[in-house]
């Protein structure tokens, strides 16, 4: 990367830290970031947004509607984030591109329904694959895996790679103490 294309990041980065509710270290930011805030976005040290060719998208749908993120997140582009209770994201996690999260059924398919809400955990030290659907009420486990195109609709646990739709576990992972995922 360039010093022009590094002093492009921090500027977006300064820009996206007066739109965040809270943050730590300047996030970086390479690409675009559409942020639709009623509520809050808290983010940790060395948040990295990459939103370029595909802008990624931050939304908290109210004012009581909270997304957390720990120190040391990369979202890809296309990330979509949709918060209407809280999506809360560990340190150490790597979102791939094209992934969606979402704590809502957002779109109703019968007037007779209501909206549902419960809240999206991403523990620690987690990969999402690119092309992903986390659905709301899961909690994905600290290390574990999401391979590429799952749509995780149940909790996954600790330590696993989980892969298909709907997510099924596919294989144990051997993780030593205090790895960190880089």
């Amino acid at each position: 990367m360039s010093v022009v294309d590094k002093a492009f990041a921090v500027t977006k980065g300064s820009l996206l830290k007066l739109k965040l509710s809270k943050s730590g270290k300047l996030p970086r930011l390479r690409g675009g970031c559409s942020v639709k805030s009623q509520g809050q976005i808290v983010a940790g040290h060395n948040l990295s947004i990459t939103g370029r060719p595909i802008k990624v998208s931050l939304n908290t749908e109210n004012k009581e509607s909270k997304i957390v993120f720990g120190n040391n997140v990369f979202i890809n582009y296309g990330v979509d984030i949709g918060c209407a209770r809280l999506v809360r994201i560990g340190d150490n996690v790597k979102i791939g591109p094209l992934t969606n999260i979402i704590d809502s059924n957002y779109h109703l398919v019968d007037s007779n329904d209501s909206l549902k809400s419960e809240q999206v955990v991403i523990k620690n030290n987690v990969w999402i694959g690119r092309g992903c659907s986390i659905l709301s009420g899961v909690t994905i486990g600290e290390n574990s895996v999401v391979a590429a195109g799952s749509v995780v609709n149940k909790d996954v646990p600790p330590n696993v790679l989980v892969a298909g739709s709907p997510a099924k576990m596919v294989k144990n992972l051997e993780i030593k103490d205090g790895w960190i995922r880089e």
